[in-house]
């Protein structure tokens, strides 16, 4: 298929939510003009029904609309429904839902006890270890007709019993026909996941959602955008659940999933959403109604004007090419400005003077009219509005000037729409000067600055239209420069930290993963541009963590094997033994530093 690059949206100058599919999942509705809905997983075992039914309450009291459970086997879709029951005892209705991989069996049973399965198009159709010998010897035709026979019992049972089906991609467990036919790409990804919509359209099934995730945000929301141009073009666009998977946890987990959710969200492409902390599940929910809340406001926004589409890349990251000066370029990562020495206090102006750059330069900040009698380097204020006002004659300064930069404020309160199409519009008119982005907040919450921010420029980052952030808010210059280099971090666009890539856990993690991440972070936290994956089992594992340098992964209860890339080089050692052995590793490939 070919698409237009706006073709994801409604709209790229107004925020205007995706008219998806309406579903019912149990007495929640999905889609069409119901509300964004929050959700999050329990971490305990499906097996133990008090414990589940406890966390499902606590996840339900914070807010959450739905609830998934980790469901291995029939032993524990059985369980599920125990647990469904319990919560009918004390009059608890939320919606719950069974997360089911490698095992159709279980998905039968639970999709006759809960409102709602997931399955993953990457190990449901049969183990990738089993299947993939003959599935490489099938025709498109002939893999459409086993995906359609392995899901025609599960349909059957949900029409039976008015249950939903979320079919859940993730870019860690594609399949391997998928991986041979396409890599792992958002283009593998978007085919993984038509290919059981149009099995299940085909059983006369559309009670559907679905969910497309990467822990890699550029990869979820490029991935997503497609998805949603691919059934924009089908006709039919199903409710769409949104989520950064392995986003970590405190500060560079709520920055990472605001970054990748907030993206999509502010385009008006989302039906629910699932923040996946390291944390406890609950504190997962105030995060995501934050993140809803914030996009939402948008639609008070007025229309920013046309947008120029012709150089805009929402499906691949490409960076918009510009000029060297100030020491920014699209050749080398963003930078981070903070005070100007005339600034006393950031939060008291919204018109700076001065910038000063991470790399320690000092440039005055400048009006177009007075660029022509402003000698040297410096920074060039403008808006959207100016810049459209302006004939071609009065931009040929900032054609032929090649020692300035441009300072690109906003005036609407919506960044992505408005500092986009002012990116788009420079490069329109052949300007290639770097833009440092200026953000204003008056958040006083440092948390909520921190989702804020992320949320409202994720996606300028992400799609390379972005070569420098200067952020004003009521915060320290510390914090605002720590926030600033973690949403680029999160963005994949420079690297100033040890990065870990750590799952939220489930029913299948068997060891204290959030008392594990604390530790690893405590130990490997100085590790600057190193990347460690910490996952609670092998179901994503070694995908989500492809990119990362190392990996600790769940390997059996108390048991933990050691990565490096994808390459298992140690099984099943004992947590403390691991921890030790994992340090080594890193010693013996000569990237250890002490602290």
């Amino acid at each position: 298929m070919n698409y237009d690059n706006g073709d994801f949206a409604n709209s790229l100058s107004k925020y205007s939510r995706l008219k998806t599919r309406k579903i019912s999942v149990g007495n929640v509705t999905l889609g069409g003009d119901a509300p964004i809905r929050v959700q999050s997983m329990t971490t305990t075992d499906t097996n133990d029904v008090e414990a589940s039914a406890r966390q499902s309450l606590q996840i339900i009291n914070a807010g959450g609309e739905i609830v998934r459970l980790t469901t291995q086997g029939e032993k524990e879709a059985r369980n599920i429904g125990l647990i469904r029951a319990e919560l009918d005892k004390v009059n608890c209705h939320t919606p719950l839902v069974a997360d089911i991989h490698f095992n159709p069996n279980a998905a039968l049973t639970a999709a006759a006890l809960v409102e709602a399965v997931r399955i993953n198009p990457g190990n449901y159709t049969g183990e990738a270890k089993r299947f993939n010998a003959d599935a490489d010897k099938m025709t498109d035709s002939e893999w459409h007709k086993l995906i359609v026979e392995r899901l025609r019992p599960l349909v059957k049972t949900c029409k039976e019993h008015h249950t939903a089906i979320r079919i859940g991609v993730n870019h860690g467990s594609l399949s391997d026909r998928i991986m041979a036919k396409y890599g792992d790409t958002p283009q593998g990804m978007v085919a993984s996941c038509t290919e059981y919509i149009d099995a299940l359209e085909e059983l006369d099934f559309r009670e559907i959602a679905i969910s497309i995730k990467s822990s890699n945000t550029r990869v979820m929301v490029q991935t997503v955008r497609l998805l949603a141009a691919t059934l924009r073009q089908r006709g039919a666009i199903y409710p769409l659940h949104l989520g950064v998977t392995e986003a970590g946890s405190d500060a560079e987990g709520r920055i990472k999933s605001a970054a990748g959710i907030g993206a999509l969200l502010n385009d008006g492409i989302g039906d629910t959403i699932r923040v996946s902390l390291t944390e406890a599940p609950e504190a997962e929910i105030p995060v995501a109604q934050a993140l809803v809340r914030h996009c939402e406001r948008l639609a008070n926004l007025p229309d920013i004007g046309p947008v120029q589409q012709s150089q805009y890349s929402p499906f691949a990251y490409n960076r918009r090419p510009t000029i060297s000066t100030l020491g920014i370029c699209s050749n080398v990562p963003p930078i981070v400005a903070t005070q100007g020495e005339s600034e006393a206090d950031w939060s008291l102006s919204q018109d700076l003077t001065s910038v000063t750059t991470s790399e320690g330069q000092t440039y005055p900040i400048v009006s177009l009219p007075t660029l022509a009698t402003t000698p040297g380097q410096c920074l060039v204020r403008l808006t959207l509005n100016e810049l459209r006002q302006l004939s071609s004659a009065d931009l040929t300064p900032l054609r032929q000037r090649a020692d300035v930069a441009i300072l690109a404020q906003c005036l609407s309160g919506n960044y992505q729409a408005e500092l986009r199409a002012l990116a788009l519009e420079l490069s329109s008119n052949d300007i290639r000067l770097p833009i440092v982005c200026q953000y204003v907040s008056r958040e006083a919450d440092l948390q909520l600055f921190q989702l804020q921010m992320s949320a409202d420029l994720g996606g300028l980052i992400i799609d390379g239209l972005v070569d420098g952030l200067a952020v004003i808010a009521p915060h320290s210059p510390e914090q605002i420069a720590s926030t600033a280099l973690m949403l680029l971090q999160a963005t994949r666009a420079r690297f100033s930290r040890t990065e870990f890539i750590s799952c939220p856990g489930c029913g299948r993690t068997l060891y204290d993963i959030q008392a594990t991440v604390a530790k690893i972070k405590s130990q490997f936290g100085h590790l600057k541009g190193l990347k460690i994956g910490i996952m609670g089992c092998i179901v994503n594992g070694i995908g989500e963590m492809a990119d990362a340098d190392y990996g600790y992964v769940g390997a059996g209860r108390g048991k933990i094997s050691l990565y490096r890339g994808k390459e298992l080089v140690r099984r099943s050692l004992d947590q403390e033994e691991a921890l030790v052995a994992l340090k080594q590793l890193i010693k013996d490939d000569n990237k250890w530093k002490e602290s």
